[in-house]
């Protein structure tokens, strides 16, 4: 489970920066992601937050989502308007039925541990083929499902990571995906919150 986390001697931190040489200038990027609302869910995400605290940055406020296909920055000669009508459009036409996750295990990405979310009927792939038709060049092939928990602060031996992971008893826990949503974050804080510009709702599963 850990294997290629484990490839890595130590983890990667994330400075706490402006980066004006990626955005240059632009001010928001966007994103298509599923919300994770559920009291039972944030509840458990909040859990890990706690545990690992002392190896993240304080005050990482982006709510809990899994991110679907990052669209880029927002402007003109980037992610425009037009195409993100297009998006909406393409989903609402494929009529996609509300389905189920279950947000699970922890684990780790070089920059931020992250909660895995599993995908047994796989929904999220059919949903990023639909929306990668026009972001494929921001969305790699290998692709995997999370919650981010916050980014580390220091380089921490992969090894003690994993350690500390293993010695936390997660538990799987399914919940509704019943809406899409296409979001926006301030380029100028890596760790600030998103604001919801489009929902998509899903269709009734019994309809």
């Amino acid at each position: 489970m850990f294997s290629k986390f484990l490839e890595m001697d130590t983890t990667y931190p994330t400075q706490l920066r402006d980066f004006p040489e990626w955005h240059k200038g632009i001010k928001h990027y966007g994103f298509w992601a599923i919300e994770v609302s559920s009291k039972t869910c944030r509840e458990e995400i909040d859990k890990h937050k706690a545990y690992f605290a002392g190896k993240l940055h304080p005050g990482y406020s982006r709510q809990p989502h899994v991110t679907l296909a990052a669209s880029g920055l927002l402007s003109d000669t980037h992610c425009n308007q037009a195409l993100i009508i297009k998006q909406v459009k393409q989903l609402n036409e494929n009529a996609i039925k509300a389905f189920s996750l279950k947000l699970s295990h922890c684990n780790s990405f070089s920059v931020c541990p992250y909660l895995s979310v599993l995908d047994p009927q796989n929904n999220l792939n059919a949903i990023r083929e639909c929306l990668t038709k026009t972001a494929e060049k921001n969305n790699p092939e290998n692709y995997t499902p999370h919650v981010t928990l916050g980014f580390y602060d220091k380089a921490y031996a992969t090894t003690n990571i994993v350690n500390k992971m293993s010695n936390f008893d997660s538990k799987d826990i399914e919940f509704m995906v019943k809406e899409i949503v296409f979001a926006q974050y301030e380029t100028k804080d890596v760790q600030g919150p998103y604001q919801v510009l489009h929902r998509i709702k899903l269709a009734d599963v019994n309809a």
